[in-house]
């Protein structure tokens, strides 16, 4: 007999088209829906689940999903976005249940993960609470150099800006604040209760990839993804970034990291530091970092939960990894099988990458118009390599025919209108095409756009 799996479903993880088969092939699947899906979603998740269930938005999410999983009688109760891993995590617990554990809400507040982190001795850069604009303003005076200030509960970019010594930090404050209230109306925010300072002000990590990569073009951050099952953290496999845009915004996630093994073992034995400090007990990580040029590096963050964009589906590509089918088996009490080692490019078998759909080019210069988002349109073998393949994922792209949203420095993901997935050899192919397609992008739709 199946086990039953209660997911929770809300925005951010994977594409539910990618996600969501992966899940019903192994269990029978009840939903509780954290928000409205898209019409496709719901029809999707009406043909391959059992029953949807609807979170009451004005009952604790915690308690909605224990007493559905008590309905349900669910084996497993699982999660795939940022914003629903807390609640999530306390369900698991009450209901005797694998998941994230304690640490899930350490995991999920940057104040508290740095102050984990500060307390365990790994690689943090100085940082301050902020919930005001004095509080800003003297942060900004403590801290060394430019400073950079996040949301405490954020994720994708969103409520994020750099101050230089001297600026006017009054109208920075307004467009964060502007920026954290427009992920909260679209969904892309914690669900359930939360306290303490909204953002954290952090001095600018002065990274570099001097002395890590031997080829050009790619970013001096990277992450570690990971499991943890029963308190113990496996790490899986690195994904590399092309260089990111003002401010910080995120391009395109790659796989595999072409970075010497040894550079590489190196950065996965302080992520084991960096998640074994946060405490967590059953779940993916998502673990970032920055490259230094003495040859160290500093934490920016690490997640109790999988790679957003399509970073699941890149290692299954890339290294037969399903981390997906990982979690869900720890989820459930058993014992996943995993590879034992950190995988290393010599066991990739192509190479992937998901890439944002930005109204920006790869240097951050933004698209001098905006025509209206039309990717079945592209003729994307114009800009890519003959053994690069190009899809869409449907699941985190808005619909065709709506207008490109203007690229904006501060609203991060909210900025984005939608995702590539793209497949070829090499890695080196893999930068090269990611690059010319963000280049290429602006005049290759405008070529499409329907002239009556």
């Amino acid at each position: 007999m199946q086990p039953v799996t209660l997911l929770v479903y809300g925005k951010g993880g994977p594409a539910l088209e990618y996600l969501l088969p992966r899940l019903t092939s192994r269990a029978i699947v009840d939903v509780l829906l954290v928000g409205e899906p898209q019409p496709w979603q719901r029809e999707l998740l009406f043909r391959l689940c059992r029953r949807l269930h609807h979170a009451r938005p004005d009952a604790p999410l915690a308690d909605e999903i224990v007493a559905h999983a008590t309905a349900v009688r669910a084996d497993a109760v699982l999660t795939f976005s940022e914003y629903c891993v807390v609640p999530t995590a306390a369900a698991c617990r009450r209901l005797g249940l694998p998941g994230p554990g304690p640490g899930a809400a350490t995991s999920r507040n940057k104040l508290l993960m740095r102050r984990a982190w500060a307390a365990a001795g790994v690689p943090n850069p100085a940082f301050r609470p902020v919930d005001s604009l004095d509080d800003l303003t003297a942060a900004c005076a403590e801290l060394a150099g430019p400073v950079i200030v996040k949301s405490v509960l954020g994720a994708g970019s969103i409520g994020q800006a750099t101050i230089q010594p001297g600026d006017d930090v009054e109208p920075v404050w307004r467009e964060l604040a502007a920026a954290v209230d427009a992920a909260r109306r679209s969904g892309m925010y914690e669900h359930g209760s939360s306290s303490g300072p909204r953002f954290l002000a952090e001095e600018v990590i002065e990274s570099s990839t001097d002395g890590w990569y031997t080829e050009p073009g790619f970013g001096d951050y990277l992450s570690v993804e990971g499991l943890v099952t029963g308190g113990t953290y496996h790490p899986l496999a690195i994904t590399a970034r092309l260089p990111t845009i003002p401010v910080y915004v995120e391009l395109s996630n790659q796989a595999p990291c072409v970075l010497a093994p040894e550079l590489q073992q190196r950065i996965a034995d302080v992520a084991r530091r960096a998640v074994d400090a946060l405490d967590l007990d059953t779940c993916a990580t998502h673990t970032e970092f920055k490259l230094m040029a003495d040859g160290t590096v500093r934490l920016l963050e690490s997640a109790a939960r999988a790679g957003g964009a399509a970073v699941t589906r890149e290692l299954l590509e890339v290294y037969g990894v399903d981390l997906v089918a990982l979690q869900h088996a720890a989820a459930l009490g058993d014992r996943p099988e995993l590879p034992g080692r950190l995988l290393l490019p010599s066991d990739a078998t192509c190479a992937a990458a998901s890439l944002s759909v930005i109204a920006s080019d790869s240097a951050g210069k933004p698209w001098p118009v905006l025509p209206p988002f039309d990717p079945d349109r592209v003729d994307w073998s114009s800009l890519v390599s003959p053994a690069t393949s190009v899809e869409l994922v449907r699941g985190q792209s808005q619909e065709p025919g709506s207008l490109m949203p203007r690229y904006h420095p501060n609203t991060g993901v909210l900025g984005y209108a939608g995702l590539l997935f793209l497949r070829t050899t090499d890695p080196l192919t893999l930068r090269d095409d990611a690059v010319r397609i963000l280049d290429g992008l602006a005049e290759a739709m405008d070529r499409c756009r329907p002239t009556s």
